[in-house]
């Protein structure tokens, strides 16, 4: 492969190296550089600040001096006894000492003018200006800096109120307002300022508006603030940013806002005053790295002229070496290039040997993966099966058991040991079955909006008969609405059914389980709690892995295989949750917490429980004729005895064990329902089927598989060969019960 095209030669390749080795560290030299700028900058900013602090701290302490002066006037005992004739001559001469006043005002609570130190005794006063703050002051019994306004007298000037409250016993008798001019203000801001300085200080009442500025105030003042400096002053109590003058100019302002007045102090100085330092700085950096970038890359380039010879006489012996053709290779003043010389060729003896054993090893992992393609069909295989040939036998038995107890022969204890191992071995295969679908990746949600507490409650009784053998008291906190998600009710129920399981199973008997649902995170959690034997710390890490127990006690003699906590973890992550278990160690009991995304869209919703109606006992249809049902399995004990219990709830049942005696049946019985088991010797459940169809026509029944089979291929299957239902043995019988009830004539919809 060549790639010249792509290639740079010898001294490009040192003039690159000469450049990244200088400019990092005239990068760095300019990073340092820069650093001492905006630290100079930094303190011109600080200083900057402090400015504006101390300009809002003269502010504050002007105002505070006209107000201690207005609180004190306010004392006046002439207001007590409302001689406010004279309150006026005593409010003219303290108008006298306070430079800064234009002139007093009395106002009654109702906002009208009672006395103006402007307006003789008697003469017609004008209205309140700022209403806003007099308002606020009525409202809160405080002292109110106001805003700058026109007033309301002949003047118009611009003004702004300080103004107190006047209270008596507890109440407000009048407001006292001093009227202040914008001038005094500026007086005020001018001496702050050095007179050498060039920046320019700014009041802005809590409106916006510029109440004083050092730098043409006649032009400025009564002016809104511009509204980038109003939005950056608004979101702090101080700060310094960049901003453009009222004049125009790009600036910087520091700016601080006085409380309570809400009344901003800004001091605003030219950018140039800040950023020079930083772009002198920059310039010389810039400029002294460029001549040192120059002087190195014309050094590089004369050496590598010297060099760039002895390379490609190297490269020339390499090619050499590759074509098989032997190449002496002239002595190099490069101690490299000779040795380089010398491992091309022992490069190419050794490259052959990796090319003959990298075939080797591909054949060889090529050999293992098809062994592992086929072990994993034949494990698929195997799986299938196992459900298959262990559900047939159960199959019989349950039926068996639940004919002696609708017998009445069911009610001695050793009855209910068979029914509850049985049980249990039920459980086994199905959780075995699970991880199988779990470890192939075809496990499938039927999702649908559910309230929580109907799982719970589910789970709750499905549990109930191992809580109340092993005498738990149990605590369930759920609340019955208002915990929607959007998931699988079955999957669901096994994942608290399981919790409950293992928590009853591993707490000692007479002990405490606890189950209950908040929302949190967004979502949904719910603990399961106990106080019995608790989690070794080192099986924590390990708990929710396949298979996974800890050690065997006498009181763990119903353990499982060590999967039920895998299916609860993969069936939560199946549904966008998560899981965790917690334990403070042995003896000290254990919580399982389960998170599930929230569903607040999902609509109410029965679950499936409460939407299975109430069905009649099978006592026939309207006309009084039972439902009649065929029943075919090759397992003669389980036919039979799902005949005798069809037949004790009122059914008329025929059976048979092969596709002929299927046939013949059909005549004489003209079944309406026809339970077909899949794996008939001969013909198939699905052959039986259509050789029913063939002979009945319209007149056939309804199919329903009876299988051991219940991998989700297998349901789709019966489902796209128009059977309606895939019973799994072994069978429920409330559900079948339900099925059956369902297609009896007049009824078929609703199958």
């Amino acid at each position: 492969m060549s790639s010249t095209s792509q290639s740079l030669r010898l001294r490009w390749h040192l003039v690159r190296l000469a450049l990244g080795t200088l400019i990092p560290v005239v990068a760095f030299a300019a990073v340092v550089v820069f650093q001492l700028a905006r630290a100079e900058r930094e303190a011109v900013e600080l200083r900057v600040l402090r400015s504006a602090r101390a300009l809002a701290s003269a502010f504050e302490r002007e105002m505070s001096g006209s107000i201690r002066t207005l609180q004190a006037l306010a004392e006046s005992d002439r207001l007590d006894r409302g001689e406010l004739e004279a309150f006026l001559e005593e409010s003219t001469r303290v108008l006298r000492t306070q430079p800064s006043w234009r002139h007093v005002l009395l106002i009654s609570p109702d906002g009208q003018p009672l006395v103006n130190t402007a307006y003789p005794w008697g003469a017609p006063l004008p209205a309140v200006a700022d209403t806003e703050s007099f308002t606020r002051v009525v409202e809160t019994h405080q002292p109110v800096i106001g805003n700058l306004a026109v007033g309301q007298g002949a003047r118009r000037a611009l003004a702004f109120p300080v103004r107190v409250p006047v209270m008596r016993d507890g109440a407000l008798r009048y407001v006292l307002t001093a009227v202040i001019t914008p001038e005094s203000l500026t007086d005020m801001v001018t001496r702050q300022a050095p007179g050498n300085e060039e920046w320019t200080r700014t009041l802005v009442d809590s409106r916006g508006t510029v109440a004083a500025r050092t730098v043409d105030p006649a032009r400025f003042v009564g002016q809104p603030a511009s509204r980038s400096f109003l939005e950056k002053t608004r979101v702090a109590e101080q700060g310094v940013f960049a901003n453009t003058s009222m004049d125009g100019v790009p600036v910087y302002v520091a700016f601080r806002r006085s409380q309570p007045s809400g009344w901003t102090a800004a001091v605003i100085s030219h950018r140039g005053a800040l950023d020079t330092p930083v772009t002198r700085s920059m310039l010389f950096v810039g400029g002294f790295g460029l001549a040192l970038l120059l002087v190195s890359v014309g050094g590089a380039w004369v050496f590598s002229r010297r060099l760039e010879r002895s390379i490609t006489e190297a490269a020339t012996a390499a090619a050499a070496l590759a074509e098989g053709v032997p190449h002496h290779m002239e002595p190099s003043s490069v101690r490299e290039l000779t040795r380089l010389g010398e491992a091309l060729e022992r490069s190419g003896r050794l490259l052959r040997e990796r090319e003959r054993e990298r075939d080797t090893n591909l054949a060889a992992a090529e050999e293992a993966r098809a062994e592992a393609v086929e072990a994993t069909r034949a494990k698929d295989a195997f799986l299938a099966m196992l459900g298959h040939e262990l559900r047939n036998p159960l199959a019989p038995i349950v039926t068996s058991l639940e004919l002696l107890r609708r017998r009445g022969l069911a009610g001695t204890p050793e009855h209910e040991v068979i029914s509850r191992q049985l049980r249990h071995v039920v459980r086994l295969v199905d959780d075995l079955m699970d991880v199988a679908r779990i470890t192939r990746g075809r496990m499938s949600l039927h999702r649908e909006p559910l309230e929580l507490s109907s799982v719970v409650a589910r789970a709750v009784e499905a549990t109930a008969p191992l809580v109340e053998q092993r005498r738990h008291a149990l605590v369930v906190d759920v609340p019955s609405s208002g915990l929607r998600v959007l998931g699988d009710a079955d999957r669901l129920t096994q994942v608290v059914a399981n919790l409950l399981t293992n928590a009853a199973r591993y707490t000692p008997p007479g002990g405490h389980l606890q189950v209950r649902a908040r929302a949190s995170d967004g979502g949904i959690t719910l603990v399961v709690e106990d106080d019995g034997q608790g989690l070794q710390p080192d099986l924590l890490p390990r708990l929710f892995e396949p298979f996974v127990q800890g050690p065997r006690t006498v009181e763990r003699s119903e353990g499982g295989l060590g999967l039920g906590l895998s299916l609860v973890r993969s069936f939560v992550e199946a549904h966008g949750g998560r899981i965790e278990a917690r334990s403070d160690g042995p003896g000290r009991g254990s919580s399982f917490t389960v998170w599930l995304p929230g569903h607040e869209e999902a609509v109410e919703q029965s679950t499936p429980s409460e939407r299975r109606e109430e069905l009649p006992p099978a006592t026939g249809d309207a006309s009084g004729e039972p439902l009649r049902v065929l029943v075919v399995d090759d397992n003669v004990d389980a036919a039979d005895g799902l005949a005798d219990l069809l037949e004790l709830s009122g059914y008329q049942v025929a059976v048979a064990h092969d596709c002929t005696e299927a046939l013949s049946r059909v005549d004489a019985l003209r079944p309406h329902v026809a339970l077909l088991d899949i794996g008939l010797p001969d013909v198939d459940g699905y052959g039986v089927a259509e050789r029913i169809r063939e002979r009945m026509g319209e007149a056939s029944p309804v199919f329903a598989a009876l299988t051991g089979f219940g991998q989700d291929g297998d349901r789709a299957r019966s489902h796209a060969l128009g059977f309606r239902h895939h019973f799994v043995k072994p069978i429920d019988f409330d559900e079948l019960n339900a099925f059956l009830e369902a297609q009896r004539p007049g009824r078929s919809e609703v199958a």
